[in-house]
């Protein structure tokens, strides 16, 4: 029977992603005369005299004379969480897991408005992006077979992409004399044993078969393998497999689930449904298998996150700071994120750093104009304003993250008064 998550009401919060200079483009504002959006934040420049020995200088518009920040004025930002914040906290997850939460509490907590349900046995196939542009070769302790033809243990399998399938040659070793070359439709290298292959020249092993691609006339390797063989690369990976001594085993199960719906509601590329990185989900083959997290895996199996029978892309970061970001699941509160190291952070930048990222001219003001009111501290900030001599842009508080290299998008400035205090609290969703 399908479990449902119910969410209790909340404000949605839409994280749309677009690129950094499509968003700079559409809210840059040169030159005197600009348009003040309404704002309770107080200008960074006058906040400057606070902050730091840094001292200010003049720049000349038409209005007057606006002070500039020195190069190496210091800004502090003060933040929480680590990450996007959507979905689950990994953090969070521990966190209630030591607290007796079972699996599926914790996903009914951070996955509102899904159900848990059973996926059939299926394959996936993993670009391996540090392989991209380099071609394939392949050995195992076990026997394998590629284009028809028998690879012994110890020899290798090397594979160039075409563009209908793959040039095959077979050596007496890793970069050893041909005994066997050929063409082939057919670009992958079976295992014809339990032994996982090893890719020639990497510390890498992977179960499944291994092949390869062309994508814009530049190779690609492929994992491609039992999904929840798969997820033996992924989950000590993605959260400590350590966590099962510490209380976790119940967070290694979320984790599990999480990660198997992800990968499952993936769609990536006509070669490959996922990657192996941070841009989709962290995948390091057979290598850092772990007994621990085999076992939240196995004690999971075939179970993924669904909305209205469709199996739902359950992001997850490494901590919420204590409150999730909303988007695709509601905005709850994370308690079990007190745990995190990340729960609270400072991060400092100087006037030049600011002024370089946002590539506005000397600084004037960094300003928050908007946050989502979620959680202290105003919440998550949605717009910021930076003021530069050259020209004022204002970004989404997720490319400020990038833009600024922060730990969140969750941060206010010092000096500055938040924007919003927060939501009411009988506003604010709680677990039943």
């Amino acid at each position: 029977m399908a479990v449902s998550f119910a969410c209790h009401p909340t404000q949605e919060l839409s994280f749309m992603r677009k690129s950094i200079a499509a968003r700079l483009g559409l809210t840059t504002t040169v030159g005197p005369g600009r348009e003040r959006r309404r704002s309770r934040g107080l200008s960074v420049a006058p906040a400057l005299l606070l902050l730091a020995g840094g001292g200010l200088v003049g720049v000349h518009t038409a209005g007057g004379i606006s002070p500039v920040a020195e190069d190496q004025t210091l800004f502090t930002l003060h933040g929480h969480g680590h990450g996007h914040g959507r979905g689950m906290g990994q953090w969070g997850a521990l966190g209630y897991a030591q607290q007796g939460w079972s699996a599926e509490q914790i996903l009914g907590h951070y996955y509102g408005d899904t159900e848990l349900a059973m996926l059939e046995p299926t394959e996936i196939t993993v670009r391996l992006m540090f392989r991209d542009g380099k071609p394939l070769e392949v050995a195992s302790a076990g026997p394998l077979t590629v284009a028809g033809q028998s690879v012994a243990p110890g020899q290798s399998a090397r594979l160039t992409p075409t563009a209908g399938g793959a040039h095959v040659q077979i050596a007496d070793s890793c970069g050893g004399q041909v005994l066997w070359e050929g063409e082939t439709t057919d670009p992958w290298v079976y295992p014809e044993s339990e032994s996982p292959s090893s890719l020639c020249g990497e510390d890498a092993t992977y179960r499944g078969a291994l092949g390869v691609a062309l994508a814009g006339g530049e190779a690609r390797t492929i994992s491609k393998l039992d999904l929840e063989d798969y997820l033996r690369g992924v989950v000590p990976a993605e959260s400590p497999a350590s966590w099962a001594d510490q209380g976790g085993a119940e967070a290694l199960k979320a984790q599990a689930v999480a990660a198997r719906s992800y990968a499952a509601a993936e769609s990536r590329t006509g070669y490959a449904k996922t990657c192996d990185t941070q841009a989709c989900q962290v995948y390091r083959g057979a290598d850092k298998n772990d007994p621990r997290t085999d076992a939240a895996i196995e004690g999971t199996r075939g179970q993924v996150l669904t909305r209205g029978g469709v199996v739902v892309p359950a992001e997850f970061s490494a901590s919420t700071g204590g409150f999730s970001a909303g988007g695709n699941f509601p905005a709850m509160p994370d308690d079990g994120d007190a745990v995190s190291p990340t729960h609270d952070w400072t991060h400092r930048l100087t006037a030049r750093e600011i002024s370089d990222a946002f590539e506005v001219g000397e600084l004037v003001s960094m300003t928050v104009v908007e946050a989502n009111g979620l959680g202290p501290d105003g919440g998550r900030v949605l717009r910021l304003r930076v003021e530069g001599a050259d020209r004022t842009v204002e970004v989404s508080g997720d490319d400020a993250r990038v833009q600024l290299s922060l730990k969140s998008d969750w941060f206010y400035i010092e000096g500055q008064e938040p924007v919003v205090e927060g939501l009411p609290e009988e506003k604010i969703p709680h677990p039943e």
